[in-house]
Formats: structure tokens, C-alpha cells, sequence
């Protein structure tokens, strides 16, 4: 009889996760409202890590969240244990977790809140109240801490960071250079606890113990044991808390007598971690952990049918693309790029990942009882992760090594998975058709003979070949499909970089600039809050970075473009325009000697110089005369932008006797959108000019509780009576303006979209 188990459990498997992916899109991570009590903070201890510089504690049944968990991080190390309750003295500081306020920033909130983290905070100092030790947390976490010392004087800082976050899971003390070459190069999943380890910790000693004569019940016990030790040791992450709950029902599988299938186990896994934590629905670590096993166990053997290939690295092959193929659309959609050499990479490291995992734990178990015995495996192990680091070094110097493709939209994913799926179902029945086809040849061969067999085979063939030439060009067509990206006419975003400015516009045809990037008071606002945006638009160069002037708040995000710019999957950068006093100053210098290196073009531009793209002007209205200005926000240079009847004026930091100069010019400056000088300063966007701008909208780029009280009071109220409407970065995050050449609509990215006209 024939099985049609396995289909159905891929079916099952399949609904479950496409079932939950939508809804958790749509879900939405809402901290409580916390208070920060005035006599101190209390709680009980339930983890402690430890960090390059300081302590990183969890309490739990705190006075500031009895249902969710307080992380404190501590300047220096506390002698305390798990299981303590403590009270945390002022001074100290506490937050919620960050939510993003741009397109493609990454989402703190949610990271946290999947952890059950509701609240971050800083502190100095905390005494004991409470000397209840919780053994079994402590010990583990006193076994880990001596691992990682052990792994740090056995492999040194750089390559013992990466063994840390491969057996402990601890990636505090990664050197971020290195961290760079695995994610870029598409080898991060092996710095994360996996099947594999389970495999080998759990799955070894399972298998050990029932060769030995042991029972299903005991050997499934010790096996059991050893796994939940090592996962809580290691943190319990989303694909361990996966492979150990897989590796549980395979054992109660054999204990049964019955047979384990592995998307039963998947879809059950999934199952039991969404009910503990809805929000996995939403996390990048979940979804990649299971699309890559569901990649194994259902497309891998419709791939494999349908390329009966015949020795272990080409069945290799077929077990890596399944793989990239099943999580492509995740990586677009959580990284917006993708690694274009990974395949032929992992083909070649993940073969020797069982022998670096066997070295190093081997190196630290011997080296409790012998250090210059643990050389040995040590050196092995040195050896295996030099040559992972060289390989990921060799694919990124490669053209193309990693492509900036942008977020696809939902309905893309949607196609793609479908088509997917369709592939996996028409596969099986292929097999069915084929099984039956068999037993009816073999019952008609008994008792008439085989004649015709070899046209029949031949008929087998080219029917194969046909199946093979239309699921590859099926294949080809999903993936171009996910990445089509459609302009949709002009677009103009200011992004929120707290107390800065970045403004970044892309005309139909394409042309992407960038006029300004930096903050005062956001850290590597470049790297955390612009590119981020950047490459989740699909924009892998800017033909134009614009400087108004040369304050910090204005050019410190770009000096990190250009840092990267030259860097695997950093945005190119075609040429940076400066005015003639920014060209002058330090400053100014320093910036287009890191333009020059990062293989840009460096122009000095004034009033009347013109950008155009189809149909997108983009006029430079001032600084129009010679000579320095003695105050920087006086020079700034000023943008009008039009795009056939709609246009917007882009003011950098001008401030009123900008205004006046302009002015004088009797340049016609009416536009639809304003965007305001100087963050909303008092001294700038005055009557005058207002009445002779009449924006219809008014963007202003200021951080929240900034310092210099941005945007003023008299500013907001000048603002009102010219009839504007006004939008602000730090209550909408980032405005996105979209427009069609007649009318344009305004969206916050924290609010929903409205038009505007």
C-alpha cells in the first residue's frame, strides 16, 4: 500500500505557518506603561549574562512589570546569583524598548518582547534582599561563564567570540568585523544553536545509550535531559526551543513504536512556541528556522524526484538550494539583500561544521583535565574556523557578492510560496501517478508479458525532461517575480534621525538622492537609521548625496554611508554636492577626501544649478552670492523641487536672514510642501516668508525632548495662522510624500496614511 502520510503532513505543516504569518504581520507589539518608582526597583533575579563591559541582569515579578521581565544593565559586574531578589537604588535610568519610527529600521519592541522583555534600564548599583539561590539556573550559568573563559585562552578573542556564539550561544564578545563576514557572506546560521548541535548532544547520546542494551524510556531520558540542560544553558532560542521540541518527538516516536515524521514534528513545534509567544509570528529567527527545515523536509524530496542526482555533493546541492529557495523570500523581506554566492559556500562549510563542533567541545572538555592536551583539538578547530573566515573574505571580494534587493511586498511573497507549493503538490502526485503505474506494469508483465518496455522507458524520459525544463523556468519566473519593485511615480521620504535631518527623494525614473544625513542625538544614525532605509527601498546607489552645510547633525550619517559605501552591500554613492563654504571648511574637506575614496564624484554647486529626471526639477535657489557666511545655517543650500504642477522648497538650516536673501531674489517660491528651516527654530520659517511660500504642509525634522526646544512655540503658531498643516518626525517618525504631479499625499510612518490635497 502506498503512503500518502508524508503529503499530508506537509499540507498540514504548510497551513499552519501560512495560516499565522498573516496575522502576525498585522499584530502589533504594545508594551505596558511603566513608572520608574521613586524608592527603587525590586525583583527577582531569573538571568544573568555578562558583557564585554558590565553585567546584564533579567528580573522578574518586578515593581516595574509583574508580567514581563526587567533588563538592567550594570556598569560593573554584582556579585549576585540566580534566584536573588534585589533592589536597584537611584540613580538609574529605565525605558521601553524601542519602537521603529523608518522603513527598514530594525524593531527592538518586538526583538525584546519576544523575549518577554518589556522594559530596558541603566543602573550603578543594587544590594541584596532576598539570598534564595534558584541551583539549577546558577550552575548553568556558572558552567557557561567558564566555558567562555575557557574558549577565550584556548582560541583567543577573535576566533573564541565565534566559538562562543556557535556552542554557547553567546554572541556579546563577536568582533563585529567578523560577525560582518559571516552575515554578508550568508554563513550566519552557523553561529546560532540548531538541529545540528541538538543532534550531536542529545540525538548522540540517545543513540549511544540504546546500542548499549538501555531502554527506549531511559535512553530517551537521558537524551531528553541533556538537550533542555544545554538549551537553558544556552539561552533557549527560538531554533533550539525547535530542534529540542522535534528531537522530544522523535524520541516519543521510538518509545511508541511509532514512525516519526519530520513536518508532523515541525508544525507541532511551531505550534507549542506560538502558543507560548504569539509575537514569534513576527520574528526573523523564527521564520528562517522554520522555513529553512520546512525547505528540508518538503521541498528538498520534490527537488530530489524530480533531479534524481546520484553522489553526496550534488545531493548536497539539492539540499542547499532547497533550502535558500524556501527562506528567499524571508531574507528579502527582514534583510533586504541577499548573499549571491551562499549556496556554493555552505556546500563547502557546513560539511566540516560536525568536526569544528566535535573539536571544540572536545578542547574544552579535555581541558578540564589537562590545558596542553586541549591544544590539539583547539588547533584543529583553529584551523577549521581560519578557513571559514577566509572563504566568507574570498565570496565577498567577488562581483556582486551580496545584492541589495529591497523588501518585497506581501503579495509577492504570497506568489512565490504559492508557486512553491504548487510545485511540492504536483510533485507528489507525479509520484503517486508513477507508483501505481508500476504495480499496474508489474501485475500486466505476469501475465502477458513486457512488451514495448523500452519505448515506455524512453516516454518516462522525455517526459522527465520536459518536467525538469518547466519547473526550472517556473523556478526562474517566481524568483524574478519577487524582484520586480515598481516605482509608482515621485516619492519623497524625511526620514527620522531624531535631532537631524535626512531628506531622500527618487524620481519615476529612478534617479535616488539624498540631501543631508545626520542627528546630534541618535548613535550611527548612518548605519542603524538611513541605510536601513536605503536598502529596504531596493536602492543599492544614490546618484546624489546633497549637503546643506557641514554641522554634524546634518553630515554624520553620510560620512557612514561613504565609509561603507565600497564595502560588500553597502549603497554606492555617484557624486556629493557641496556649496562652496561647506567645499572650504574642514569639515567639508574631510568629507569629500572620504567621497573621492569611497569612488565618488565631488561637485561644488550654487544657486541656479538644476538636477532633472523625468520630469523631476530640482532647483538650487542659494547661497547665490560669493564670500563666506559668518553663521553655517546662513549658507545652507535650499532646494526647490518640482515635479510637473507639484513642488516642494527644502530649506537645510535657513534661518530668517537666509529667508530675506532669497527673497530679495524675487524667485517664485510657492509650494505645496515646506520643508521648515533650522528644525522648527524660532529665528527661521518667518511671516514673510510664509506668505510668499503658502505650503499647504510643513515638514519639520526635530528629535523628541531635544535640547534647544525644537520646534518652537512661536514658529508652530506662525505655522498656523499661514493655514499650513504640519507633520512632525518626532510624533509621526518618519513622512513619506507621494505625488502624481497634480495631487500628493502624506504619510507618517507611525500613523496611518491621509492625503493632503
Amino acid at each position: 500500500m502506498i503512503k500518502k502520510r508524508p503529503l499530508c503532513m506537509a499540507a498540514l505543516a504548510v497551513a499552519v505557518l501560512l495560516l499565522l504569518l498573516p496575522s502576525g504581520i498585522w499584530m502589533h507589539a504594545s508594551p505596558p506603561e511603566g513608572v520608574s518608582p521613586p524608592g527603587g526597583i525590586t525583583g527577582e533575579i531569573c538571568r544573568i549574562e555578562k558583557r564585554t563591559e558590565g553585567q546584564a541582569v533579567h528580573l522578574k515579578h518586578s515593581n516595574i512589570s509583574d508580567k514581563g521581565i526587567l533588563l538592567i544593565y550594570f556598569d560593573a559586574e554584582q556579585s549576585f546569583s540566580v534566584g536573588n531578589t534585589i533592589r536597584i537604588e537611584p540613580p538609574y535610568r529605565i525605558w521601553e524598548p524601542e519602537a521603529p519610527s523608518n522603513p527598514g529600521q530594525f524593531d527592538a519592541r518586538l526583538y525584546y518582547q519576544t523575549q518577554h522583555i518589556t522594559h530596558l534600564g541603566s543602573a550603578e548599583h543594587a544590594v541584596l534582599t532576598g539570598d534564595r539561590i534558584f541551583w539549577p539556573g546558577e550552575l548553568l550559568r556558572r558552567l557557561r561563564e567558564n566555558l567562555s573563559t575557557r574558549c577565550t585562552r584556548l582560541f583567543g578573542e577573535k576566533q573564541g567570540g565565534v566559538l562562543r556564539a556557535m556552542l554557547l550561544g553567546d554572541k556579546t564578545e563577536l568582533l563585529e568585523e567578523t560577525k560582518n563576514i559571516y552575515q554578508k557572506s550568508g554563513m550566519s546560521h552557523l553561529l546560532a544553536i540548531s538541529g545540528l548541535h541538538i543532534s550531536i548532544a542529545g540525538a548522540g547520546l540517545y543513540k549511544l545509550l540504546r546500542k548499549k542494551g538501555c531502554s527506549y524510556g531511559l535512553s530517551g531520558g537521558l537524551g531528553l535531559t541533556l538537550v533542555l540542560l544545554y538549551g537553558a544553558m544556552t539561552g533557549m532560542s527560538v531554533s533550539t526551543a525547535r530542534a529540542v521540541t522535534m528531537f522530544a518527538l522523535a524520541v516519543a516516536a521510538d518509545f511508541l513504536g511509532r514512525s516519526y515524521d519530520m513536518l508532523t514534528a515541525l508544525a507541532a513545534a511551531a505550534l507549542l512556541l506560538l502558543l507560548e509567544q504569539p509575537l514569534y509570528v513576527r520574528s526573523a529567527s523564527f521564520l528562517l528556522s522554520f522555513g529553512a527545515v520546512l525547505g528540508v523536509g518538503a521541498l528538498y524530496p520534490a527537488v530530489r524526484r524530480l533531479f534524481p542526482v546520484s553522489g553526496k555533493v550534488w545531493e548536497a546541492f539539492l539540499l542547499s538550494l532547497s533550502i535558500q529557495l524556501a527562506t528567499l523570500p524571508l531574507v528579502q523581506w527582514f534583510y533586504y539583500e541577499f548573499p549571491l554566492y551562499s549556496i556554493g559556500l555552505n556546500l563547502l562549510v557546513i560539511p566540516l561544521m560536525a568536526a569544528l563542533m566535535f573539536c571544540g567541545i572536545g578542547a574544552l572538555g579535555v581541558s578540564f583535565l589537562s590545558w596542553r592536551s586541549a591544544w590539539a583539538p583547539a588547533f584543529a578547530c583553529r584551523l577549521i574556523l581560519s578557513l571559514y573566515e577566509g572563504l566568507g573574505k574570498g565570496t565577498l571580494r567577488l562581483p556582486w557578492s551580496v545584492i541589495v534587493c529591497g523588501r518585497p511586498k506581501l503579495w509577492q511573497i504570497i506568489l512565490y510560496y504559492g508557486g512553491l507549493g504548487g510545485f511540492i503538490l504536483w510533485q507528489s502526485q507525479v509520484r503517486e501517478r508513477e507508483k501505481w503505474r508500476l504495480c499496474a506494469k508489474a501485475a500486466k508483465g505476469e501475465e502477458e508479458g513486457e512488451p514495448g518496455r523500452g519505448a515506455e522507458e524512453e516516454g518516462i524520459k522525455r517526459r522527465r525532461k520536459k518536467e525538469r525544463g518547466l519547473s526550472l523556468a517556473a523556478a526562474f519566473l517566481l524568483c524574478v517575480c519577487l524582484q520586480l519593485r515598481f516605482s509608482g511615480g515621485f516619492s519623497f521620504t524625511m526620514l527620522d534621525v531624531g535631532q537631524g535631518d535626512s531628506l531622500f527623494f527618487r524620481t519615476q525614473g529612478g534617479m535616488a538622492c539624498l540631501i543631508d544625513g545626520g542627528s546630534s542625538d541618535v548613535k550611527q544614525a548612518g548605519r542603524y537609521r538611513i541605510l536601513p532605509f536605503l536598502k529596504e527601498q531596493g536602492v543599492g546607489k544614490l546618484h546624489f548625496v546633497m549637503v546643506t552645510h557641514t554641522d554634524k547633525d546634518h553630515i554624520s550619517g553620510v560620512e557612514e554611508l561613504l565609509l561603507q559605501a565600497a564595502e560588500p552591500g553597502g549603497v554606492r554613492i555617484g557624486a556629493l554636492l557641496l556649496s562652496e563654504q561647506s567645499y572650504q571648511e574642514e569639515a567639508g574637506r574631510e568629507l569629500a577626501a572620504l567621497a573621492k575614496k569611497a569612488g565618488a564624484a565631488v561637485k561644488v554647486i550654487k544657486a541656479g544649478t538644476v538636477l532633472e529626471d523625468k520630469g523631476v526639477k530640482l532647483f538650487c535657489l542659494h547661497p547665490g552670492r560669493e564670500g563666506q557666511y559668518a553663521d553655517r545655517n546662513a549658507g545652507s543650500l535650499v532646494f526647490r523641487l518640482a515635479y510637473k504642477e507639484f513642488s516642494m522648497l527644502l530649506t537645510g538650516d535657513l534661518e530668517e536672514t537666509g529667508e530675506k536673501e532669497i527673497l530679495e531674489q524675487g524667485t517664485d517660491i510657492r509650494c505645496e510642501v515646506l520643508k521648515a528651516g533650522h528644525h522648527g527654530s524660532r529665528f527661521s520659517t518667518s511671516e514673510e516668508w510664509l506668505r510668499k511660500v503658502q505650503p499647504k504642509l510643513t515638514l519639520i525634522s526635530c528629535g523628541r525632548n531635544n535640547s534647544y526646544g525644537h520646534p518652537h512655540e512661536e514658529t508652530l503658531e506662525r505655522l498656523e495662522d499661514a493655514g499650513s498643516r504640519k507633520l512632525l518626525t518626532m510624533e509621526e517618525g518618519a513622512v513619506t510624500i507621494r505625488s502624481d504631479g497634480v495631487s500628493f499625499w502624506a504619510e507618517g510612518y507611525k500613523k496611518s496614511s491621509r492625503p493632503a490635497r
